[in-house]
């Protein structure tokens, strides 16, 4: 939320800052200007997104599925509380992981659609090739999408930062808890 808070003071920064033309006959140099560092926002989403290791996250959410798959098997339905609530927060995290490598594809798709979309946008502006009353209903419309994908891929990256630490931190008490059933313990 607070990501775009910034994107749309930032935005509000460069119509209130911009009162230059441009020399090449735009006349809606703002507009423009507005486009393009919003393209700028998508291309750092879209890197930021690209560098999400899903191997490793495929690894954790499987080494998460097995533990859960081994419960059942020890009938460890009498297991104590804090047990339990453990393995409910690994299986929760092993959820948002996969959730967010889910959602990465797709959104890898339409971060490039949005930075293509942008750069088409500002390109035909700058050269006067969309009417006049036309640019600020393009301009609201394609910003506001890009926007979102930025606030979505920052979403995204955030949950990794929470559930990453959080599976590291569970793991070895889940496989703990895991080793007992498996020597038929109660816990």
């Amino acid at each position: 939320m607070k990501y775009v808070s910034f994107v749309l003071f930032f935005f509000s920064a460069l119509v209130v800052l911009n009162n230059t033309s441009c020399s090449s006959g735009n006349k809606h140099p703002r507009e423009t200007q507005m486009l393009d560092s919003m393209q700028i926002l998508v291309i750092k989403a879209d890197s930021a997104m690209k560098t999400i290791d899903t191997s490793k996250i495929a690894t954790y959410a499987d080494h998460i599925n097995k533990d859960m798959q081994m419960i059942p098997l020890f009938h460890a339905d009498s297991m104590s509380p804090g047990a339990a609530q453990i393995f409910r927060n690994f299986n929760g995290v092993r959820w948002q992981l996969l959730t967010v490598t889910g959602k990465r594809g797709p959104l890898l798709n339409e971060l490039g659609k949005s930075q293509k979309q942008l750069s088409h946008l500002s390109h035909d502006i700058k050269n006067n090739l969309v009417t006049g009353d036309s640019v600020q209903f393009y301009v609201a419309f394609e910003t506001k999408k890009a926007a979102e994908l930025v606030q979505t891929s920052a979403y995204s990256i955030d949950m990794l930062k929470k559930q990453l630490p959080e599976y590291e931190m569970l793991a070895p008490k889940a496989d703990s808890l895991i080793s007992l059933l498996k020597e038929h313990k109660k816990f």
